[in-house]
């Protein structure tokens, strides 16, 4: 008897399973395969599927899938996107680079202008011969036998309907979709390469081959900017400039993105807003805060963020909803408003996981964000649960060689040495650290600004650790010096990037500070977190959350190494200043505080102040494992799912001076 639950095999899987199961490169099979292509796409990625999980058709399938057209008609099915990313990685991870060959052949075929003719007659010709043999399929009306099919070509027919004529009618309206009619001329030719290449240059993007995805996204653009700037073509340029602006966003290439940039805000005064569509008004001004976020520039993300949820209307398509709520929940983050975060990132998570399913990777990206935001607002705890869940969709989606995993691998660290820093159990952090390195080390260039970043969290995860082991008695000084090593090189690339002035390059001065003290560097130490605390004052204003961490570790190497208990005492009070206003009572982090003053109290001796701050901590303690016990957040999640315009009412209406005032 079948098992409840059970998913019971149909007719149509089984055939398919029995074609796949007598492919080989006899060639009979590879005639066969070659008759693929004329299959509806949801048979055929279902077909490639299959052959991805043969080893020894990989080679089949590779040349299959690395056909333009033979991926543009997947491509265009949406319901083969998820398929699609299955059998990218599934072919990167046994060494056949389909993105890159799918790069180079797009740009061969439709880079070069003066191959145009040529590439023009070849479509058209590869095109004609399609449509003949789609209509030749549709005269024969193949069907799929009742019975196990006994060659592999009686599987390139549709499945069996009760109805012959629907297949048939099907075919045929496809072969004249594809048929050129004479008064096809370069102007549509262009504009379905520039439709595809935009396709094209946005999935590899999501797929995480964002180099790619860039090299095909400027062909695009460069063709589009040759073309008459009609208001359509400007249009469709914009369209593609926000695209192309994500990918150098997303792989840290700020010098490419600053010049789409330009170009971007050149073409919005070109072209009257009123034309332009609001959702891809919202797409725009949601990417260029994701640029400003990315460089570390937050007053400039926030502001664009604020832009982009004005677009947004309920007719505005989920997806692009979900992605503008989502970055201005970030933007929030940064501003330490995090109310109105809560709000939007809840949302986009319950959007993303009703539209897409919770095996979605836009599923998974709301889930990143919401972990960031729980981090950030004192919960590491959730933090990690939410990112776990996050890494493992990744990489079912795409892999475990690929960008978005390593990015989500450095997430989930980060996330656990933040957790465990009172325990000092870092043996997970530091698995996940050492996973994302290596991936991004085969990925991008040594001198790449993600690969410092996930650099700089194993550099933590190493001093910490190296501390551990003094403090049992083991002085190793080689895991310290290899955090020096690793600091240094990201704080470096930093300085390259984004200059002196800029909040990364502030937290890696930070960070040696915090390591220089561990290896009894004092005066250096000292130099370093001076350095850090002027430029976040500078950047964030004297009471944000970065002003207060620098502050109290400046506090620590004041009290506990140079005896400055004065300078110390000033400090820790800030600090305690700072976390109070953003956190409240039970924040973490006051621990720190309060032990170092009732440390400063005791060394002079002012013991009345001593046990007023040993009562403020032991109140704390109390307070805090209330929170701990109970599984309680400063933000509890928001259940109850809004219209858009309610989010953006609740948005807007909310007092902050960084927005417009209240009525």
């Amino acid at each position: 008897m079948e098992n409840v639950g059970t998913k019971r095999e149909t007719l149509y899987d089984r055939c398919l399973c029995c074609f796949v199961s007598k492919l080989s490169y006899r060639s009979q099979s590879v005639a066969a395969v070659q008759q693929l292509r004329y299959l509806p796409p949801s048979v055929l990625i279902d077909i490639y599927v299959l052959m991805s999980q043969r080893e020894d058709l990989k080679h089949m399938l590779f040349e299959q899938m690395a056909d333009l057209q033979i991926f543009e008609r997947l491509l265009r099915f949406d319901p083969a996107r998820q398929k699609l990313f299955l059998c990218l990685a599934t072919l990167i991870s046994r060494g056949k680079q389909l993105a890159k060959e799918l790069e180079q052949t797009f740009i061969q075929r439709y880079a070069a202008p003066s191959t145009s003719s040529s590439t023009r007659t070849h479509v058209q010709q590869q095109t004609t011969k399609t449509a003949s043999k789609l209509a030749k399929l549709a005269k024969a009306k193949l069907t799929v036998s009742t019975s196990t099919p006994s060659t592999s070509s009686t599987l390139l027919s549709p499945p069996h309907t009760d109805d012959d004529s629907v297949d048939e009618e099907a075919i045929i309206e496809a072969a004249d979709s594809l048929a050129l009619s004479s008064d096809d001329n370069e102007y549509n030719f262009g504009l379905d390469v520039i439709d595809f290449g935009l396709r094209l240059g946005s999935f590899l993007s999501e797929a995480g081959w964002l180099s790619e995805s860039i090299a095909i996204l400027q062909v695009v653009a460069n063709r589009l900017r040759k073309m008459e700037p009609t208001k359509k073509i400007k249009i469709i340029y914009l369209d593609c400039l926000q695209r192309l602006l994500h990918s150098e966003s997303c792989s840290s290439n700020f010098k490419s993105a600053e010049r789409t940039f330009d170009i971007m805000m050149e073409l919005l005064k070109e072209i009257d807003q009123d034309e332009i569509p609001k959702p891809l008004l919202a797409n725009t001004h949601t990417q260029i805060s994701e640029m400003y976020f990315a460089r570390n520039e937050y007053d400039d993300s926030h502001m664009w963020s604020v832009v982009a949820m004005r677009n947004l209307e309920e007719t505005t398509p989920e997806r692009i909803a979900i992605d503008v709520l989502r970055q201005a929940a970030k933007a929030c983050v940064v501003k330490r408003d995090y109310q109105r975060a809560n709000i939007l990132i809840c949302q986009a998570k319950s959007r993303a996981k009703k539209t897409f399913g919770a095996n979605h990777q836009k599923y998974a990206d709301t889930l990143l964000d919401y972990g960031f935001f729980l981090l950030n607002v004192d919960s590491p705890y959730q933090s990690v649960n939410v990112y776990k869940e996050a890494l493992d969709i990744k990489r079912c989606v795409f892999g475990n060689r690929n960008f978005h995993v390593a990015m989500a691998h450095e997430d989930l660290s980060y996330a656990y040495y933040v957790h465990e820093y009172s325990t000092g159990n870092f043996t997970c952090a530091r698995d996940h650290i050492e996973k994302s390195v290596d991936i991004l080390k085969h990925l991008v260039p040594q001198n790449h600004l993600k690969l410092a970043s996930a650099k700089r969290v194993k550099a933590l995860l190493l001093e910490e650790i190296a501390l551990d082991k003094m403090a049992e008695g083991v002085d190793d000084e080689g895991l310290l010096k290899q955090s020096e090593e690793l600091h240094k090189f990201a704080l470096q690339l930093s300085l390259e990037v984004f200059g002196e002035e800029n909040v990364q390059t502030a937290k890696l001065y930070g960070n040696l500070g915090r390591l220089y003290q561990t290896m009894n560097r004092f005066e250096e130490a000292e130099r370093m977190h001076q350095k850090a605390i002027k430029i976040k004052t500078d950047l964030l204003g004297p009471y944000d959350y970065e002003v207060g961490l620098s502050i109290g570790h400046l506090a620590s190497l004041y009290n506990y190494q140079m005896k400055k208990y004065r300078e110390a005492e000033e400090l820790y009070l800030r600090s305690i200043e700072i976390s109070l206003r953003l956190f409240g009572r039970s924040y973490s982090g006051l621990e720190y505080d309060y032990l170092g003053l009732c440390h400063v109290y005791e060394t002079l001796r002012e013991y009345e102040k001593y046990l007023q701050y040993a009562h403020i901590l032991e109140n704390w303690q109390i307070l805090r494992g209330q929170n701990l016990t109970m599984n309680k957040t400063i933000y509890p999640a928001i259940n109850e799912d809004c219209s858009l315009e309610e989010i953006k009412q609740q948005f807007f209406n909310m007092c902050n001076h960084n927005l417009t005032p209240c009525n």
